[in-house]
């Protein structure tokens, strides 16, 4: 038969056409050439090549808004975004396909089908169908997914889908449907998951059946969508081209020149360089289309199917098209495609290799009948691609279809080796007559041979290329289908299964199975290679001449025999069982051990099943290696023997010699082991066989020991070599006494170790790793305590800390083990040295400073593990460790906060454990011995437990334990007064009775001092220490405080006590120690009025009759009101003893009954007093204060007074210091309160005249006047003067010569004297006040008022070198500059600021602040002084100096003032000590701005130069201010002061105790340093190296202080009326507040000369700028000279600008006038002194500056004129 006449047109070319003819576009018709026959030995021609044009791009497709006029039927707004969903930005893209959706198609399901918005999207249909394909295939993932959620919201509105199906049925053109269906099906197929998602939604509504049962989409439309399909994937770039065409700027290029001339067409290429401007390159945007047209053509497989289409026919093209495959190749370039210009598909996507697979797959199993026409090729594309195959993903997808494949169409081997790739290409049928001859004579390897099973073999090499798990149990399926002749002919040895075996053991080779788990690897690869063994075994042995060829014998004139191939079967099964166990011995092959004895199991009996000569060569094998016993692992061998036992049958050829070959191992083993022990060997040798004989035992268990030999042996070696043993292997022991079933012989072989491990303590780790097996023995114990002493020891230094953390762990697995190791009396003996290392621990914590916590984390976690294992412990043995425990887990934790929570929660874990468990009478004594417990730490003050923390234990209620502290905790009554009685009853300083006038005299006081009182860590004497707990517990429990009202009397003595120690803090009292917290003193003072005011509030109305009644009665009160007893008991107490004590809680009590008392209860407490005057003095002085201060007025009150003044009358002077000072205190606690508006006359004026005689007679007598009546006379003084004040006499002449005299015989320093100084003050400041309306008396005062106030300035200019903090002498302070608040200008003088410079660091506020006031005074009257003195002086011999006693202040630095100052919190805990001394610091800095007031220039100049030269501004000023206003801690921590004005404070609303107020003084101090001294401000801003504290410190000046300061310095250059400024004729200042410039003008002959100063935003930290506007009648040089001063007065020498100004008229002015300027610095006036040139020279005549010359003459070092250079002097 003729052959068919074929073009000669290359097989690319034929391609080419192809392409375009799917494109549409037809081919271009190529001549027809007759072919020549090939004559033979002739070599084959090359082909012709010619060009073929490219095809035109397609052009634009028309918008359907212009072509169909829907621009003129839509609204709009709907017209706007439409047009911008043609733009190219995607952007714009996104944004409009965002708009479509929110505002027309959710708007139109929420409106429904009759709105607007609804008409609107079905009018715009045809123009979205004409958008949505370049949107369904755009490259940003955005644009897709937003399109297809609004084209499955578009399409589901039902007159839309009416529309769209309409549309596609009648309107749409075939290109239309063509390119809308099949990028919409590509949609539903993206290889984005949720773009999928959303067009699988839309996709799906409109390709499932209607309610007719129809589908929209018919074989038409099939036929369509397959077309385009195809088309995407034979040229993605062309149809993304054609669905988005480029602008027809300039012809592209047709296509690439190689070099040989052929041209390739651009759409081919495609790893052309991608454009930057995409968001994907071209190489991943056709992988993408390729991938949605794969994945859709399996959807269009199912169409086709579900419409009935079987046939393939239509797709023969694409399925035969060996470009359309290389799909499935990972490579560059496809085998089975020659031309190495065509590139795979599938090179570098896996994911389009991953759906070309999955859509093989849906071939395969649904058009199976219809596919054998495209096996040829199939064959090869399969074979050649799925070993190659790379990437894991796609391994896993092609598994099945190549099986598959293979399983349906086994000669597909023999077909891919018959493929010719260049046949192919070509398309031709056959080449000449020679060549079919050529063919036929072949031999077999040339005719079978395939690259195929070679890369197969590649396959195996690589461990299944990377998926040995999956990959593995398809070679066997795999290996069936390959035909004998083909494994023979691909092979390049002469024995094929050699080589097939070598490359499977390639991957162990090459380490391809090496993984982090290997196990399942290795398994499966051992499973695979075993199955192949015994599968070519049986084709071997099969008898069949296919497989022979296996047997590598076959040639042209040798056939096989049956014995050769029994001796290549035998080789083969020898070899591959000698290479499984070398690998397994060798754990390069790890498997697990039973998986292997299996899988060797399962091929023996197949081998045995097979041939028996086979299996007894694999047996043979096996057994040899076995008995080598040189594998790595000792459980293989075992584990494989036993796995043989158990699979094979108890009869038969393989038990058999399974049980001869164990029997072997066995018994050589034990010999072995036997042999090692006796000899000297090492270590890890004696290991290995010992774990060798443990493995037998373990694996076989316990019935080997009924072979009595075994036993024998076994039970000798253990126990003649058990010490050796349990250092080689501690588990040998464990396992033989576990399967050992004979108790003698274990308990023999327990006792031998016991001994041995006592002498060598090291070994006790492996003993306890022997009992640990839960399958030891539990019957073994001690017999003599062989370990008790070692154990006590090692816990001895576990407790001690002295062990190592490994000898701890020892012990702890020791202890929970100790039934096995120690008798019972070593765990007694064990038990209470844990007993009493806790209580040693316990107490070291409660009663050590800083004792550390990691004892008692061990001595509790021994207790845990004590208890946990000793369930038989007796009663006693509990209740000596269980309170310490109940102390750890439940004191300690409220006294240490910091103590671990793991120590806690175990000793809470023991306590409840044990508690639970214990009996009644064991709880009992437990609860009676924590309640001793307690209460000893309640009273002892060496512990570190503070009483509240007591209570907090007993509030939280543990379990066990019920505690009441007032039962259980607190003293009782009887022993509180026991304590207290043991106290001293007086006040500790005699400066308390200036304030408490209950206090007696000095004479009465006894020592209040108690040597030998402990203090606890806050400064509390055991009876401060319980009564502060008895105030925390009754001020929570204000019910049970009612009930125990004798509480109350101890309460309030606390509360004395407590305000003794906060007014005189440096005194000690006995009672608080030097350390105590004056916060902890307030907060004790604040509970105690508290509880006090709600106790005593709650009595009736008769309630002072019946304590009244019953206090002058001798019997005891028989009233039920708790208070009336708890009141009559307080007023025995106080007359029982009388003493100072009792009488101010006496005192305390009446305050807060006298509060609703009538004038009927103050008689009956009156007539109580007068008759407690002889027995209770103290106790009647202290009702009567009482009465006169807090009851109303008693109507005989009036008469006892003149009773006792009466009395006083007939006092003689000799009993003045004894029973006049009784009745002094008497009348002066009648004494009404003189500040009241009360109308009570004190005494009748006459009687009060011979009062005042009776004491001038007392005192002009010869008798000695203490000082208790010196002291009690101002007092009374006082309350006489306003009675005395118009009568004439000498008592007011007497009056003065008592306070004269007691203000000589006083001091601040001497506490005694302060109560008689105090009254002295305060009857000075009355008199003071009486004589502003009585001339008379003003006129007695004037004439000793000099004198007294003398005196009193004296006292106050005294520095005290110790001033500790006193309330008395704070008081007595704060009324003597009271006294001289208004001292005459005579008696203030520069020295009076030196001289009370000391008043700053007093400890009180007040002081500070009155004080204050008289330095300001004083620091005036010094400025004053100096600039007189320097005004006058000519010599220079004035110099102007900060007072010494100021400068030390002011040189303090307070390093903490970053925690002091924390600008979050204003209410933080601080010592107001501290704060005293921060605002006495910040006053100093008052006082020396202060002293630049009114200063001239030059004494400001010396002050300035002294502060310079002492750098008291750098080194104190700035750190101090700066620190409290936080400027050191960041911007965020700085003090704001947006709401405060800081130009401006006034002292006498300074709160001290207040940190926000003394952080605004600070402020404002900063302000005044700015106006003040700016110029050393600067300085330290210049010297600053910190760029962020100095940008903070600009920011913070420039925000709150500079605005101010510009202000300040603009409105003195504008208010200075009576100034130079604005008194010089022709000059004129303008001012502009906004720029903050002042400009000066002056006026000469119509010509202005004009100087401008702007002040920078952050005036003074950085200079003003100065410009010369206009400079007229001037030189440069002398304007500059002018500008010059002005600079350096405002600049260097803290001028203001008005001074700069000033020195500038004057120039002007001068200069102007006639005055010649100094010949040395070029200006009239002087920069340093404001001076004129005023010294001439002689010869020249030209006039200097004084202090120009002295600089000339300091610097030339001559004394010549620096013009003429004559000598001046």
């Amino acid at each position: 038969m003729p052959k068919n006449t074929k073009s000669s047109a290359s097989s690319g070319t034929r391609k080419k056409n192809a392409r375009k003819a799917a494109l549409g576009v037809p081919p271009l018709e190529v001549p027809v050439v007759a072919k020549q026959k090939k004559q033979k030995g002739q070599k084959k021609e090359p082909r012709k090549k010619i060009y073929i044009p490219p095809s035109k791009p397609a052009p634009p497709q028309p918008d359907p808004l212009d072509t169909l006029g829907l621009i003129h039927r839509l609204p709009p707004e709907l017209v706007i975004i439409l047009r911008s969903l043609g733009k190219k930005d995607p952007v714009t893209k996104g944004r409009a396909l965002e708009e479509l959706q929110s505002q027309w198609i959710d708007e139109s399901s929420r409106k429904g089908d009759e709105s607007v918005e609804c008409d609107a999207l079905v009018t715009m249909l045809p123009v979205w169908f004409h958008r949505a394909p370049v949107f369904f295939t755009h490259p940003v993932r955005r644009i897709r997914l937003l399109a297809a959620a609004l084209h499955f919201s578009y399409v589901r509105i039902p007159a839309v889908r009416d529309a769209a199906i309409f549309f596609l049925r009648e309107t749409a053109t075939s290109e239309q449907i063509e390119t809308l269906m099949g990028t919409w099906c590509m949609l539903a197929y993206d290889v984005d998951r949720q773009v999928s998602v959303q067009g699988q939604k839309s996709w799906s509504s409109i390709t499932s059946p209607g309610v007719d049962e129809e589908t929209v989409v018919n074989s038409e439309m099939l036929a369509s969508i397959m077309e385009f399909l195809q088309r995407t994937l034979l040229d993605p770039p062309g149809v993304y081209i054609y669905l988005n065409p480029a602008a027809p700027v300039a012809a592209p290029t047709p296509g690439i020149k190689k070099p040989s001339g052929r041209f390739i067409p651009a759409a081919l290429n495609e790893e052309l360089e991608s454009n930057k401007a995409d968001e994907e390159s071209d190489l991943d945007r056709n992988a993408r289309l390729r991938f949605g047209a794969l994945s859709a053509f399996r959807w269009l497989f199912d169409a086709r199917l579900a419409s009935k289409i079987t046939s393939l026919d239509d797709l023969s093209g694409l399925l035969s098209n060996p470009l359309f495959w290389t799909s499935l190749c990972c490579s560059e370039h496809a085998p089975w495609i020659p031309d190495p210009e065509l590139h795979s598909l599938g090179h570098g996507q896996p994911q389009v290799r991953q759906a070309t697979w999955a859509l093989l797959s849906v071939l395969l199993q649904r058009y199976k009948g219809t596919i054998e026409p495209f096996i040829p090729i199939l064959s090869t594309v399969l074979l050649r691609s799925a070993w190659v195959e790379t990437d894991s993903g796609v391994r896993n997808a092609l598994f099945q279809p190549v099986l598959i494949f293979l399983k349906e169409f086994p000669n597909a081997w023999i077909l891919e080796g018959t493929y010719d790739a260049d046949k192919h290409e070509d398309g031709d049928d056959s080449d000449s007559e020679n060549e079919e001859l050529e063919t036929k004579t072949s031999p077999i390897r040339k005719e079978h041979f395939t690259e195929g099973y070679r890369e197969f073999l590649q396959f195996l090499e690589l461990g299944c290329a990377g998926s040995p798990v999956d990959g593995y149990p398809t070679v066997l399926v795999v290996l069936s289908t390959i035909p004998s002749s083909v494994i023979a002919a691909s092979s390049r040895t002469r024995m094929p299964l050699d080589e097939f075996f070598t490359s499977f053991w390639a991957a162990i080779d090459g380490r391809a199975l090496s993984s982090l788990e290997r196990k399942v690897p290795s398994a499966s690869f051992l499973s695979s290679l075993l199955e192949c063994l015994v599968f070519f075994l049986r084709r071997l042995l099969s008898g069949s001449q296919d497989h022979e060829v296996l047997s590598g014998s076959v040639s042209d004139d040798l056939m096989p025999n049956t014995t050769r191939l029994q001796d290549v079967a035998d080789g083969l099964v020898r070899s591959q069982f000698t290479r499984i166990w070398q690998e397994l011995k060798a754990r390069r092959l790890r498997t697990d051990d039973r998986d292997v004895g299996k899988l060797i199991a399962s091929s023996l009996l197949s081998l045995h099943r097979m041939n028996i000569d086979l299996f007894t060569t694999a047996w043979d094998t096996v057994s040899s290696a076995i008995l080598s016993q040189e594998d790595e692992s000792l459980s293989l061998i075992p584990t494989v023997l036993r796995t043989f036992v158990d699979t094979f049958e108890t009869t038969g050829l393989p038990a058999e010699v399974t049980r001869t070959l164990m029997s072997k191992y066995v018994q050589e083993t034990v010999g072995k082991c036997e042999t090692v022990l006796t000899s000297n060997a090492t270590s890890a040798r004696v290991s290995k066989n010992i774990g060798m004989v443990i493995t037998l035992i373990e694996t076989f268990g316990s019935h080997l020991f009924q072979h009595i030999d075994f036993a024998v042996r076994m039970d000798n070696m253990f126990v003649n070599n058990a010490f050796r043993i349990l250092q080689a292997s501690p588990q040998a022991i464990s396992a033989f006494m576990s399967r050992r079933n004979d108790e003698d012989l274990c308990v023999e072989l327990w006792h031998v170790l016991l001994v041995d491990v006592s002498q060598q303590l090291d070994m006790l780790s492996s003993l306890l790793d022997v009992i640990g097996a839960n399958i030891f023995p539990q019957y073994l114990r001690p017999e003599d305590g062989e370990l008790d002493g070692v154990i006590e020891r090692l816990l001895i230094e576990v407790l001690n800390g002295d062990a190592s953390t490994s000898r701890s762990d020892l012990l702890k697995k020791l202890i929970q083990a100790q039934n096995f190791f120690l008798s019972e009396n070593g765990q007694d003996i064990l038990f209470q040295t844990l007993v009493s290392s806790l209580s040693s621990t316990v107490d070291d914590i409660l009663y050590t400073t800083n004792a550390p916590f990691t004892g008692l984390a061990t001595a509790i976690e021994f207790t845990r593990i004590m208890l946990s294992k000793n369930f038989e412990l007796t009663s006693d043995s509990l209740a000596s460790i269980l309170p310490n425990v109940f102390i750890i887990g439940y004191l300690l934790p409220i006294t240490f906060p910091i103590l671990e929570t793991s120590i806690i929660d175990t000793a809470r874990g023991v306590w409840n454990l044990w508690v639970s468990k214990a009996d009644v009478r064991l709880q009992g004594v437990l609860s009676g011995l924590i309640k001793e417990k307690l209460k000893e730490l309640l009273r002892d003050c060496s512990t570190y437990t503070r009483p509240e923390d007591i209570l907090t234990l007993s509030g939280h209620k543990p379990n066990g334990i019920d505690v009441t502290p007032l039962a259980d905790i607190f003293p009782t009554p009887g022993d509180f007064n026991i304590i207290l009685d043991s106290l001293p009853s007086d006040p500790p300083d005699p400066s308390l009775a200036f304030i408490e006038s209950v206090i007696p005299a000095i004479s009465e006081f006894e020592n209040p001092n108690i040597s030998g009182l402990e203090f606890d860590s806050r400064g509390y004497s055991p009876y401060i220490r319980m009564t502060s707990a008895l105030l925390a517990y009754l001020g929570d429990n204000r019910s049970i405080a009612k009930e125990n009202m004798w509480a109350l009397r101890h309460i309030l003595i606390l509360g004395q006590y407590a305000n003794d120690a906060l007014r005189v803090p440096a005194t000690p009292s006995g009672l608080f120690g030097p350390d105590v917290s004056r916060s902890e003193l307030r907060r004790l003072l604040g509970k105690v009025h508290q509880l006090s005011t709600y106790l005593l509030s709650t009595g009736d109305d008769g309630l002072h009759n019946q304590v009244v009644s019953a206090c002058m009665s001798t019997r005891t009160t028989t009233s039920s009101d708790a208070l009336v007893s708890f009141v009559v008991d307080i007023v025995n107490h106080a007359k029982r003893e009388d003493v100072v004590r009792d009488a101010l809680v006496l005192r305390s009590v009446l305050k807060h009954l006298f509060a609703s008392a009538s004038k009927s209860d103050s008689d009956q407490w009156l007539n109580l007093a007068r008759r407690l005057e002889k027995t209770a003095p103290q106790t009647a002085v202290a009702i009567l204060a009482s009465i006169t201060e807090f009851a109303p007025e008693p109507l005989k009150m009036d008469r006892y007074r003149n009773e006792i003044a009466s009395d006083i009358l007939g006092v003689p002077a000799s009993r003045a210091n004894t029973t006049g000072v009784v009745l002094l205190r008497r009348l002066a606690a009648t004494a009404p309160d003189s500040d009241s508006d009360s109308d009570v006359v004190f005494l009748p004026q006459q009687r009060a005249v011979n009062v005042v005689k009776t004491w001038q007679a007392w005192v002009s007598s010869d008798e000695d006047i203490d000082e208790d009546v010196e002291s009690m006379m101002p007092l009374l003084f006082m309350h006489l003067s306003p009675i005395l004040q118009n009568v004439a006499g000498n008592h007011w002449e007497f009056m003065f010569d008592v306070v004269e005299n007691n203000l000589e015989n006083c001091s601040f320093a001497d506490s005694a004297t302060l109560t008689m100084l105090g009254r002295s003050l305060r009857l000075i400041l009355a008199i003071q006040d009486l004589v502003v309306t009585n001339k008379p008396l003003r006129a007695n005062w004037d004439a000793r008022k000099e004198s007294i106030l003398v005196l009193v300035k004296n006292l106050v200019s005294t520095k005290i070198d110790n001033a500790d903090r006193s309330e008395p002498r704070s008081l007595c302070r704060e009324l003597a500059l009271a006294v001289i608040q208004g001292l005459p200008d005579t008696l203030v003088n520069e020295k009076t600021l030196p001289e009370m410079c000391h008043l700053l660091t007093d400890p009180s506020y007040e002081v500070q602040r009155i004080g204050y006031s008289l330095l300001h005074k004083a620091a005036r009257k010094r400025t004053e002084h100096f600039v007189i003195e320097c005004a006058v002086d000519i010599d220079d011999g004035v110099t102007a100096e900060l007072p010494a006693e100021l400068l030390a202040i002011l040189q303090s630095n307070f390093p903490s003032t970053e925690e002091f100052y924390d600008s979050e919190s204003d209410n933080i805990e601080i010592d107001l000590s501290e704060l005293c001394k921060v605002s006495g610091y910040l006053l100093a800095w008052m006082i020396v701005f202060d002293l630049f007031i009114d200063a001239s220039i030059k004494v400001r100049s010396q002050y300035f130069n002294q502060m310079r030269s002492l750098g008291i501004i750098g080194d104190f000023f700035i750190p101090n201010v700066f620190g409290f206003l936080g400027l050191f801690s960041g911007k965020k921590k700085a003090f704001k002061l947006d709401i405060w004005a800081v130009d401006d404070f006034f002292i006498y609303h300074l709160e001290p105790e207040s940190v926000l107020s003394l952080r605004l003084l600070a402020a404002h101090i900063y302000h005044r340093a700015l106006l003040t001294v700016p110029a050393l401000i600067r300085a330290w801003i210049s010297d600053c190296s910190d760029r962020q504290l100095l940008s903070r410190v600009v920011d913070y000046t420039a925000s709150y202080f500079s605005p101010g300061i510009i202000r300040a310095e603009l409105a003195q250059v504008r208010a200075d009326s009576s100034s130079e400024l604005h008194t010089t004729e022709n000059l004129v200042i303008k001012v502009s507040p906004s720029a903050g410039e002042v400009t000066a003008s002056y006026t000469v002959d119509d010509q202005v000369l004009e100087l401008s100063l702007r002040l920078p935003n952050d005036w003074p930290l950085h200079r003003l700028d100065i410009r010369d506007t206009k400079m007229v009648g001037v030189s440069e040089d002398r304007w500059r000279a002018w500008v010059l001063g002005v600079q350096q007065i405002v600049w260097q020498q803290n001028g203001r600008i008005v001074d700069g100004l000033t020195v500038f008229t004057k120039n002007v002015t001068l200069h102007f006038a006639g005055q010649v300027e100094c010949a040395i610095c070029y200006s009239i006036i002087s920069v340093m002194d404001s001076s004129l040139p005023q010294k001439p020279c002689k010869t020249c005549k030209n006039r200097f500056h004084a202090s120009c010359l002295y600089k000339w003459f300091k610097s030339s070092h001559s004394s010549s004129c620096p013009l003429c250079r004559s000598d001046i002097l």
